[in-house]
């Protein structure tokens, strides 16, 4: 396997317009985000350009997992994979006990599936993850919702 020719790193406020961008190409909410609320964020650069992000907005000890995308050209490259193993990481570090997230599209699910998430009732996620803008009104009520327990285990 080859090396990727992009980085991953934490986000930074100078990466506010490149997100918003990638979000926007993408079809994903972004109207609440601002360049200071990146700090659960990590995005994959490659020359400069914002290629890939994942976001972790955290309420109490869990956090929703958002604005996961990746460039359509580079999609099923495990770019989205390795932003996911990115957010994990950094909630083990912050001792949070589970990720939640809203998959916009049957292909988002299929593919979080994959990475171990399962289905939960929106009435059994935590009421702080609840009261976040995608839960509030950035995401259709109707679209299901994944949860991940984080421990030693995931990463």
């Amino acid at each position: 396997m080859s090396t990727p020719d992009y980085e991953i790193r934490r986000a930074a406020a100078t990466d506010f317009d490149g997100i918003v961008a990638l979000l926007d190409l993408c079809g994903l909410p972004a109207s609440d985000l601002t360049a200071q609320s990146l700090d659960g964020f990590h995005v994959a650069v490659r020359d400069a350009g914002i290629i890939g992000v994942a976001g972790l907005e955290q309420a109490g000890d869990a956090a929703l997992l958002r604005s996961v995308a990746v460039h359509p050209r580079l999609r099923a490259s495990g770019l989205g994979s390795r932003l996911i193993d990115a957010s994990m990481a950094l909630a083990q570090t912050r001792s949070l006990r589970a990720l939640y997230l809203i998959p916009n599209d049957d292909a988002a699910h299929a593919f979080f599936a994959r990475r171990g998430f399962k289905h939960i009732e929106r009435s059994r996620i935590p009421e702080a993850i609840r009261g976040l803008p995608e839960f509030t009104h950035l995401c259709p009520q109707t679209h299901p919702c994944l949860w991940k327990a984080v421990s030693a285990s995931n990463s």
